[in-house]
């Protein structure tokens, strides 16, 4: 993996650390006569694998990209939803499930719902949406009033996953 192909795959402050650290080594390699240094491409494939590492063993995350939270929007405009996940895969749910697979599941929208504890099944009833066929996102049409919105991942069987939900609020408001 190349350091340019590091710097795509990662994110934020993450990135620099294992930048300044492959630039680090590289800087310290051989002349350009001998190739370049055996002790610069060692340190690199170091760095790549700690890199590599890292970024599995960092926790799954899920958040709404749009709306943020606490902000105002108005009632005569249908609300874009959209949601992201970070370290974690979301997919259609297959046709037959006989074992939830690992590391995947779909997003639930929960309009005026609160998380739901770990390994509960989210209900397929109000005040959830099911987002089985793995988009991440809709809209809403919501009256005036403020509401509470909840984004819960769940495996193939709806059950919820550690660290895999969140809660904003919104308002919405005639005439903005």
């Amino acid at each position: 993996m190349r350091v340019q192909d590091i710097s795509l795959k990662f994110k934020g402050l993450f990135t620099i650390v294992v930048l300044a650290t492959v630039g680090a080594a590289a800087c310290g390699g051989g002349s350009m006569e001998d190739g370049g240094a055996t002790e610069s491409t060692t340190t690199e494939t170091e760095a790549e694998a700690e890199a590599e590492a890292e970024a599995v063993t960092m926790p799954a995350r899920v958040l709404f990209a749009s709306p943020l939270d606490e902000t105002d929007h108005p009632t005569e405009l249908p609300l874009g939803v959209t949601f992201g996940v970070e370290n974690f895969t979301v997919g259609a749910v297959p046709e037959t499930v006989e074992t939830p697979r690992g590391g995947t599941g779909h997003y639930h929208l929960g309009v005026n719902a609160e998380c739901l504890p770990v390994g509960e099944i989210i209900p397929q009833a109000e005040p959830w949406i099911h987002l089985g066929d793995g988009s991440d996102g809709m809209e809403l049409q919501l009256e005036g009033g403020s509401y509470r919105l909840s984004v819960q991942i769940g495996d193939d069987e709806h059950r919820t996953l550690e660290g895999l939900c969140e809660t904003i609020t919104i308002r919405m408001e005639d005439g903005i």
